[in-house]
């Protein structure tokens, strides 16, 4: 297929931007839950926990069956972690840094092989391939994942896995051929050992394919560096610890400081070097929390896919402040328009002027107040629009570990279809919602997310200097 043939079908692809919205919406609540449930636990599980849910859904985004199986075959030697778009895995492969392995397994009339390896910083990295005369991978019928195959790590149990990107399964000479990314999530990181891994399906098979994979992690060069950054008269505070160069990663370890207000707010690092190059991000861990007064001290992990070019003296740093708030939820019972939702910890809020039923419609017309002209651009306020939403106000509940249970919130939640201006005047907005025949207003709240407008007004700390030249 030649490149406009190519374009012409990805064109045809209809994604369902704001069903993606929610996905990701969903995804950031559930991380955000789950890391917050998991500090009972060890701490060095927190980075683990959060970093699955993105880790899933981008990996998840990278597969469009329709598409990929019109490609051209993906051969199995050569440059296969530069075909398969695994940047650290090209690099190390470029390097000659790639352990070439030929581990076998088999079950259920297929063959799987574990061609090649690599551990360089956290990341861990394989390619297989697989063959067997029962395999298909038809993007029209159900054969399993959309990736083609499903696995497990260690004894399958959840809280042992670690978060992972895959290709899809495509068809080469030699059979069926993928490449996987694992994170790993430990503090103190092994120079060596196995990782066990278990195919569970491959190509519609169901099976069992168990693997021990020996993993020797490249050498590193490990930088020290007390580098700070302080917004004064808060609790805003970065602290450096050292750079882990690798040789297709770099590693970042760091301290931040947060106010107790603020335990879900993130500080947000954009590095380049003195030669222009801007490290490429990959994902960061929370490897460890405690709380002083009145502020949160997190020991940070983060890892950037791209090496530090050996001509580089320093990096510079640059940290922005994210900050959160939980979405606002206000009842509608016995309110008459006008009156106003408040964000709980910004200056943001919403004037409803007025709530009108008009058969299965429920519009509601309203003012975004305390936001100046131009502070957002338009697809971002837009975005903020589409996601106020109506829940059943007896949803609104606590779940075992005293957080918001959004689950519950998202599965009975009413959606609006997107949110349209009602007039020229500044943030004036209506969005209209389907309802049933037995709908009550009074038994729904107003779920509104400021947290969307705020989290994209970063706040820029000082930027750091991180000499390179120290060791």
């Amino acid at each position: 297929m030649d490149e406009k043939q190519f374009e012409k079908e990805i064109s045809r692809i209809e994604v369902p931007q704001f069903e993606v919205l929610q996905a990701i919406d969903k995804g950031i609540k559930n991380g955000r839950k789950a890391k917050r449930a998991n500090k009972r636990f060890n701490t060095k599980t927190i980075g683990a926990v959060t970093s699955v849910a993105a880790s899933a859904f981008l990996a998840s985004g990278l597969v469009f069956a329709p598409v990929s199986n019109v490609l051209a075959a993906v051969p199995v030697i050569g440059s296969i972690y530069e075909k398969f778009g695994l940047q650290i895995g090209a690099e190390l492969e470029e390097s000659g840094l790639i352990t070439q392995l030929n581990q076998a397994a088999s079950s259920n009339g297929v063959d799987v092989t574990v061609t090649s390896a690599y551990y360089d910083g956290n990341v861990m990295g394989i390619t297989f391939v697989a063959e067997g005369d029962g395999m298909a991978m038809d993007p029209y019928k159900d054969t399993g994942p959309e990736s083609g195959y499903s696995f497990h790590l260690f004894d399958g149990n959840e809280q042992n896995q670690w978060a992972a990107g895959m290709t899809q399964l495509e068809e080469t000479e030699e059979g069926y051929a993928a490449a996987m990314e694992f994170y790993n999530p430990e503090a103190d990181l092994l120079a060596d050992f196995n990782l066990p891994l278990t195919f569970n399906s491959i190509g519609g098979v169901e099976g069992k394919w168990k693997f021990d994979i020996p993993l020797e992690q490249i050498s590193t060069v490990t930088i020290a560096s007390d580098a700070k950054s302080h917004i004064e008269g808060t609790e805003y505070a970065l602290k450096m610890k050292s750079i882990e160069k690798g040789e297709a990663t770099t590693q970042l370890n760091y301290e931040t400081n947060l106010p107790l207000d603020g335990a879900d707010d993130e500080i947000r690092l954009t590095v380049f070097d003195d030669l222009g190059n801007r490290l490429s991000k990959s994902h960061a861990e929370v490897l460890s929390e405690s709380q002083s007064g009145d502020s949160i001290q997190q020991d940070v992990r983060e890892l950037f896919s791209s090496e530090i070019d050996d001509e580089a003296k320093y990096l510079l740093v640059q940290p922005e402040v994210v900050r959160y708030e939980e979405e606002t939820i206000h009842a509608l019972d016995g309110l008459s328009a006008p009156f106003t939702v408040e964000s709980e910890r910004f200056d943001h809020s919403l004037l409803v002027n007025s709530v009108k039923q008009e058969g299965n419609q429920v519009i509601i017309d309203y003012t975004i107040q305390d936001l100046e002209d131009g502070e957002l651009q338009e697809d971002l306020i837009q975005n903020f629009t589409d996601f106020i939403v109506l829940v059943k106000s007896d949803d609104v509940v606590l779940d075992e570990a005293g957080e918001r249970d959004f689950g519950q919130l998202m599965e009975n939640r009413t959606q609006g279809v997107a949110a349209k201006q009602a007039s020229d005047e500044p943030y004036h907005y209506q969005s209209a919602f389907t309802v049933g025949e037995d709908f009550n207003l009074d038994d729904y709240s107003l779920m509104v997310p400021f947290g969307t407008l705020i989290s994209n007004q970063p706040i820029e700390m000082a930027p750091i200097k991180v000499d390179l030249t120290e060791k």
